[in-house]
């Protein structure tokens, strides 16, 4: 086959790459590309949820629930000290030296899977000391033996988004949600369905996953010992602060669970769980916008400064802000009729805490657009300091509220800690984007002033 054949494929064939071309190449199709791989990556999430909460017990569902916590708590681990200094760096890094950086975080990301794994897998060991709600052993250590493939499958989606590749990771996450949620329907029918044989579904499709897109990736890694540390540190340097608000962030919020389940019991967390599994019904659009956001805030800083941000970041603000207008009314008067449809008749009554959730949630969301800029230009001690802020209130106020009003406890917790981070981030925003307002038309005039002498 000659060069030209293959630059000008005949026909359709010509036509179809004439077309993903044009795809690829427009902002906005990349961004409702992340958001339907988004959309896939949530709805797996959702459906499997949604398996386990009708085919099995509450109790089993609240196992289910802890166990996840316990997972984004590892993912977020890895997404500060790997995924999103790679994000940062993979733009700034010359092309020449982009494949031996990578290389270097794939060296740190399998590190970190070892260390997890282990530091998990002791975890259910001493469960099964009879800590915790019975059956929570089994289900961690599960986890555990699944975890490499989980943290790989979210590292290539991350790389693959630092990028800018929009359609590998929607072929990774469309294998994922086929055989996860394929394979979830065939134990519930066969009456084998547990929360701990559902993560081990998750984690053969991962594993699937996984297998395709590495093949895909392979050439992108050089490997140089000597860059391995250095890189470590250039990383660590931008993750520190990443890292230490995650650890923040995921206390503050994933400690409700554990303390429903330590003062209520596994049931009643899986009716919270069944709940929250309504209200991040928004989910997809959300996070899609997020992994859309970040990249495109970092290429937009590096090639237009502060005033370049501000103009994506706005739009990103109107932007949720009027999904969340429709959400939270609507979780209002349909949240109880939508749960009961979706996890049965055994979750009727909770409708008042969809809502209450839902409008959480949207407080939260609202806050997204400032924590970018605050990162950006070099203030991540404030998002630590605002997520101390809801931990603060979930181990005194909401840790209250939940032993009095259970799940409706949650929801009234988490809607006065995110409401103070949010009105705290925004703020610190404000101050931020008057000082460098102010930078600006000093920089000008003093260029002007070298000129002219």
């Amino acid at each position: 086959m000659t060069s030209r054949t293959r630059e000008t494929p005949p026909g359709a064939v010509r036509r179809w790459h004439t077309w993903i071309g044009r795809l690829s190449g427009s902002a906005a199709a990349r961004g409702a590309t992340t958001l339907v791989d988004q959309g896939i990556v949530s709805l797996t999430n959702f459906l499997a949820g949604v398996i386990v909460g009708r085919y099995c017990s509450r109790g089993e569902l609240g196992l289910y629930s802890l166990a996840f916590s316990l997972l984004l708590l590892i993912v977020s681990f890895q997404s500060a000290l790997v995924s999103m200094p790679y994000t940062v760096y993979c733009v700034r890094v010359p092309a020449e030296d982009r494949a031996a950086y990578s290389g270097s975080t794939l060296v740190h990301q399998l590190s970190l899977v070892v260390l997890s794994t282990v530091v998990l897998a002791v975890g259910g060991l001493l469960l099964a000391g009879r800590v915790g709600p019975p059956g929570l052993a089994q289900v961690v250590l599960v986890v555990a033996c699944g975890l490499p493939l989980f943290m790989g499958r979210e590292y290539l989606r991350q790389l693959f988004f630092a990028r800018l590749e929009r359609l590998p990771p929607l072929l990774l996450d469309a294998v994922v949600a086929i055989v996860q949620v394929g394979s979830l329907l065939a134990l519930a029918r066969s009456g084998r369905l547990s929360a701990a044989a559902a993560y081990v579904t998750a984690g053969v499709a991962c594993g699937c996953g996984v297998l395709v897109s590495a093949i895909a990736v392979r050439r992108w890694f050089a490997w140089s010992r000597a860059r391995v540390l250095p890189d470590l540190k250039m990383n660590w340097a931008t993750g520190r602060w990443t890292f230490a608000n995650g650890l923040v962030a995921l206390a503050g919020a994933q400690l409700y669970p554990w303390l429903i389940a330590a003062s209520r019991g596994a049931e009643e967390t899986g009716i919270l769980a069944a709940c929250m599994g309504v209200t991040y019904l928004t989910n997809p659009l959300i996070l899609g916008l997020g992994n859309f956001l970040a990249p495109h805030a970092m290429h937009a800083h590096a090639s237009g400064g502060f005033v370049a941000v501000r103009r994506i970041l706005r739009k990103a603000t109107f932007g949720l802000a009027g999904v969340m207008a429709v959400v939270c009314p609507t979780l209002f008067l349909a949240g109880g009729a939508l749960l009961r449809l979706v996890y049965g008749a055994r979750y009727d009554g909770y409708g008042l805490t969809v809502g209450a959730l839902s409008l959480a949630q949207a407080v939260d969301v609202l806050a997204m657009p400032a924590s970018y800029a605050l990162f950006l230009f070099d203030r991540p001690d404030v998002i630590v300091k605002s997520n101390l802020i809801v931990l603060g209130v979930t181990v005194t106020a909401g840790a209250v509220l939940v032993r009095l009003l259970g799940p409706l406890g949650v929801a009234l917790g988490l809607l006065c800690g995110n409401g103070l981070s949010t009105a705290f981030r925004w703020h610190a925003y404000g101050r931020l984007a008057r000082a460098l307002e102010t930078e600006r038309p000093r920089v000008a005039s003093a260029t002007l002033s070298e000129v002219g002498s």
